[in-house]
């Protein structure tokens, strides 16, 4: 890895917690920090919880349990919500998600580390799967984190990212990246009209 991409790289994810807190919590609106290097690919994901599952609070009912467990499970589901150019040949480590008490089942009040599993029977990796011990939850907003990995083996081929979390969660309207690949590093705005993520390679 290249020096001023591995510093950067490091910078991005050294603190994630800290980077999200800077954004300002409204409501239809994600934030998601991208790295690409070489063949892997990191992606940080935050959403609100009233966009996942409708509202902000500890679940009431059978029915709002069930709404929190398929955001859940949706936002595990890495090949619906992040798509490669199949050339690319990218597979996913299992993705973790935090959930903050307040938007839990019901079931003690404690934070949760989910993690998804990729059917390839990869290992998972430990620094993936630590807790950073804060529940995401601001002055009565709840934020749920997700972190995803990927590993392309044909990194030449990796061209774009396609974005379908705007299928998945009718309620966003905007995801904000910032975003580090060969080109450097810049932001960008997605809307359900614009969903592809172009990446750069190195001069």
């Amino acid at each position: 890895m290249r020096r001023p991409l591995a510093l950067a790289l490091a910078a991005l994810f050294a603190a994630p917690l800290a980077a999200q807190q800077q954004h300002a919590h409204v409501h239809g609106l994600a934030h998601a920090d991208i790295a690409v290097d070489g063949g892997k690919v990191e992606i940080t994901l935050r959403a609100t919880a009233y966009d996942l599952v409708g509202f902000e609070r500890a679940a009431r009912d059978e029915a709002e349990v069930a709404a929190i467990n398929a955001a859940r499970a949706l936002m595990l589901d890495h090949a619906r919500l992040w798509r490669f150019n199949v050339a690319a040949g990218c597979v996913a480590e299992a993705p973790v998600l935090e959930v903050p008490a307040a938007t839990g089942s019901g079931h003690g009040g404690h934070d949760h580390d989910d993690h998804g599993h990729d059917g390839h029977g990869h290992g998972h990796d430990d620094h993936a799967h630590g807790h950073d011990g804060h529940s995401h939850d601001h002055g009565g907003h709840v934020d749920w984190l997700a972190r995803y990995r990927f590993d392309c083996a044909r990194p030449d081929a990796l061209r774009a990212i396609d974005v379908a979390l705007f299928e998945a969660v009718p309620a966003l309207q905007t995801l904000k990246i910032q975003l580090i690949d060969g080109a450097g590093a810049r932001a960008l705005e997605l809307t359900p009209a614009q969903a592809r993520i172009a990446l750069g390679s190195a001069p």
